[in-house]
């Protein structure tokens, strides 16, 4: 090192080198660090938490010992679960959990009870003074999670609060046989009446044909314009409408009514055709559930 005016000048070299490692001490990432630690683990989770079991990760203010949530379904404290994730905020982190036991949702279809079964989010959000503090934010987080080696060393703790996810009802395979026939059954009466429906359109507009040349060129254009349209699949026949278009610039009031009324039996004999292929097969039911 050399002195100049009673200063001495630190080499370009010594000098880069100290301002990497200063980049390097203050670039420490906390959040990588916290991730490296829980992130992928099994925990017990040692307060009540939340969840809508909606497929997304559902928030849960922690404060204190407790958590402020607006999710539907209330877990005791004791719950087994894998971390996720670990989001680090400036005044928070985010613990994002899947809970290893779902549950089982009722779903009402016409007469019957079917069962959904469910994968249950929470995101722990955690208020932490220093983020930077990886040792204090990591404490704060064992006082809330318990790190354990597996689920079945969670379930082997104390304290494991025991939930399961509740059983299928006894039969279930019958009560889903029988859904499916009714489904079936239902799909196709539902085809069968749109089919008359198109079956009666059709009909009207036949009372209405007419045997004059000018009504009948239009009718004949209506026709093919009608085979050109986009009918859909089979969910989107059962209520699909349809309304003609007028064109027909310079022609006369007769050609332009008959040009309607072709598009309309067209659309109805096209429907018709279609439907046919939207029929399902139904499966024999059960003989009792």
């Amino acid at each position: 090192m050399s002195e100049q005016n009673g200063l001495r000048k630190v080499p370009l070299g010594v000098l880069a080198m100290l301002l990497l490692v200063s980049s390097v001490v203050s670039g420490a990432d906390p959040e990588g660090e916290l991730s490296a630690r829980w992130q992928g683990g099994t925990v017990l989770v040692r307060l009540p938490i939340a969840s809508s079991c909606d497929g997304f990760f559902n928030d849960n203010d922690v404060v204190g010992s407790r958590v402020d949530s607006k999710a539907r379904h209330r877990f005791d404290a004791g719950e087994v679960a894998r971390v996720d994730r670990i989001n680090v905020k400036r005044n928070r982190v985010d613990v994002q959990l899947e809970l290893s036991e779902g549950v089982l949702e009722e779903v009402q279809d016409g007469p019957f009870t079917l069962y959904d079964a469910k994968v249950c989010k929470v995101q722990l959000k955690v208020p932490v003074p220093d983020r930077s503090d990886g040792a204090a934010v990591d404490r704060r987080l064992a006082e809330l999670l318990e790190r354990v080696g597996s689920v079945r060393e969670a379930e082997a703790s104390p304290g494991w609060n025991g939930r399961r996810r509740a059983s299928y009802p006894p039969d279930y395979e019958e009560t889903l046989a029988a859904h499916a026939a009714w489904k079936a059954a239902q799909v196709n009466a539902a085809v069968q009446a749109r089919m008359d429906d198109a079956i009666e359109e059709a009909a009207r507009v036949t009372d209405r044909v007419r045997a004059e040349p000018d009504y009948l060129d239009g009718f004949a254009a209506g026709l093919d314009k009608a085979r050109d349209l986009y009918y859909g699949d089979c969910p989107s026949l059962l209520t699909k409408t349809f309304s003609p278009s007028s064109g027909g610039g310079g022609k006369s009031s007769d050609w332009r009514r008959g040009y309607e009324d072709g598009q309309r039996l067209g659309f109805h004999v096209e429907l018709l055709r279609y439907l046919r292929g939207c029929f399902v097969p139904v499966p024999p039911a059960p003989e009792a559930l």
